[in-house]
């Protein structure tokens, strides 16, 4: 049985995203003295108005809007203080409009706002409404109208003072996450600019719909930008699952070839997202809960890919399945709630948001990984090339640069620069009375003590055989290189080669018009000697 085991950096990071996670979601919940409201939901119709009694009776909204009246009596005991009415558990909300009476029916105050009004809302990211009321007994209505709700909305009412402290951890929350969102989004578009690829660009796509959806659900878009567009609630998100599960695919490397039933369970997945992308543009009370099935085809089909892969043993993919698992189990809690049972000022929006920015951060734990992979890829096929430019510019045997590299430096000799050829003496010899291995040192030993004894007068190349060549930048050393070679010789007579000798001929490039007339000058020279010492050993 196949087991699957994460990279303990790796498990490691869920963990601590997982307990961070956790204690931001429970932070804001340890202490409250927020109250609900009893009373009672109502459905009304659309010409209804205040304050014509309302007839069914229903046990809350449903997901799918409509209108609807919420009442319920409340008491205020304090005089000095100042109450606060809010909705718990979500913030999409398009029209509310808060009517209170005393217990006589006498109209007191009134209230108003919601995504879709122009009413400036009094709370940065939220509908809360602040009201002063003397010790007595009240009724509050409240008239709700909506598209759609992501969750159950419920009035409850706190104190001001304590309403302001409250409130600040959702803040916080919708604060760093947009943060975090914006300015990766931000990132992931340079990337995808830069490199052109699926995997960014969708990613990317991603990210940016989810700002605007966040944006727009948490209040930022209508109060900083006045922008009340009620379906950029769900639309985004809509669009998002589609580039999501294409991020998916291409990140894991699916093709049709390679893994043709997680590529068949991606079309058909994109093709029951089309479905409810359709369903939604022609119901828009259902966008958001096609949004909301839609985001779970998209986390399932990713799960199992991330898993899939990851059998496989494909590295990226235990990275990944860090993201999407955190991802899945978030993302599961934000799409099934719709009552947060004791939580006041964390909504499920709040919840999606954090489940995104986690998925968004540990993604860039991923993308970190396939970066070092690119650069130790770039690193191992350096050094390939190193090592091929090494084969291809020096001698196998003695190590010393070849004919290649003698063209590529004769190139790059100075007007006064200088070329000696070389051609050994008895190597014949050697190999036929002791073999080729005896002359393979024969030439070892050569091109050993001679580069080492040259030093910086010039760099000395093995063209082949028994003919070397030696470039130089000056013609002033030629007297140093040729004591240099002598010496050679007398080294190599003293330590096992009694026979060795070579013949050498020099020319200088200002001798020459260019470097094949330098060839050919110190060609001559060079044979000029070798046949003098062929007469002289006859004679």
């Amino acid at each position: 049985m196949m087991r699957l085991h994460l990279p303990d950096a790796s498990r490691n990071l869920y963990l601590l995203m997982s307990a961070l996670c956790l204690v931001l979601f429970l932070l804001p919940v340890t202490s409250f003295a927020q109250q609900a409201f009893v009373g009672q939901w109502y459905e009304v119709p659309p010409n209804w108005s205040f304050p014509d009694p309302p007839e069914t009776t229903v046990n809350a909204p449903a997901l799918t809007g409509g209108h609807y009246i919420f009442q319920s009596t409340f008491d205020v005991t304090d005089v000095d203080e100042t109450i606060v009415i809010d909705f718990k558990n979500a913030s999409v909300l398009g029209h509310f409009h808060h009517h209170i009476t005393d217990q006589t029916g006498n109209f007191i105050a009134q209230a108003q706002g919601g995504i879709e009004s122009e009413v400036k809302n009094t709370f940065f990211m939220r509908h809360g409404r602040e009201f002063r009321l003397p010790p007595g007994q009240y009724q509050l209505t409240t008239q709700l109208v909506s598209p759609y709700f992501i969750a159950q909305p419920q009035p409850y009412w706190d104190t001001l003072s304590h309403y302001r402290e409250a409130i600040k951890w959702g803040s916080v929350i919708t604060l760093v996450s947009m943060g975090i969102l914006i300015s990766l989004g931000v990132y992931y578009a340079i990337l995808a600019l830069v490199r052109r690829r699926t995997t960014e660009i969708m990613y990317t796509f991603f990210i940016m719909m989810n700002v605007i959806y966040n944006g727009t659900a948490l209040l930022i878009t209508p109060d900083l930008f006045n922008i009340h567009w009620f379906y950029f609630v769900g639309g985004p998100i809509l669009l998002s699952n589609f580039a999501y599960i294409l991020f998916a695919k291409h990140l894991l490397q699916i093709r049709p070839e390679t893994h043709p039933r997680l590529d068949k369970l991606a079309k058909l997945f994109l093709t029951m997202l089309a479905v409810l992308f359709v369903v939604a543009v022609f119901n828009q009370n259902l966008v958001i809960e096609c949004a909301r099935y839609g985001v779970g085809l998209m986390m399932l089909y990713a799960l199992v890919a991330a898993v899939v892969r990851a059998f496989e043993g494909y590295k990226i993919a235990y990275f990944y399945l860090v993201a999407i698992a955190a991802f899945f189990v978030i993302g599961s809690i934000a799409i099934s709630s719709k009552d947060l049972v004791g939580v006041y000022t964390i909504y499920v929006e709040h919840i999606g948001l954090l489940a995104v920015t986690v998925e968004v951060l540990l993604i860039g734990l991923v993308l970190g990984y396939q970066f070092a992979e690119v650069y130790r890829e770039k690193e191992h096929n350096l050094v390939l090339v190193q090592q091929s430019l090494q084969i291809a510019h020096h001698d196998a045997l003695t190590g010393l640069p070849n004919r290649y590299a003698l063209d590529i430096s004769m190139e790059k000799l100075p007007a006064d620069g200088m070329l000696t050829l070389l051609d050994m003496d008895n190597l014949k010899l050697y190999n036929d009375t002791y073999g080729h291995q005896k002359g393979d040192e024969m030439l070892q030993m050569f091109a050993r003590v001679l580069s080492a004894k040259l030093g910086d007068l010039g760099v000395l190349h093995r063209m082949g055989g028994d003919e070397f060549a030696i470039t130089s930048d000056s013609i002033t050393y030629a007297e140093n290189i040729r004591e240099v070679i002598s010496a050679t010789i007398q080294y190599m007579r003293q330590n096992g080669f009694e026979k060795a000798g070579v013949s050498h001929g020099s020319a200088n490039m200002v001798e020459t018009i260019n470097i094949n007339e330098l060839r050919i000058l110190a060609d001559e020279r060079m044979y000029h000697q070798k046949r003098t010492n062929d007469n002289r050993q006859l004679a």
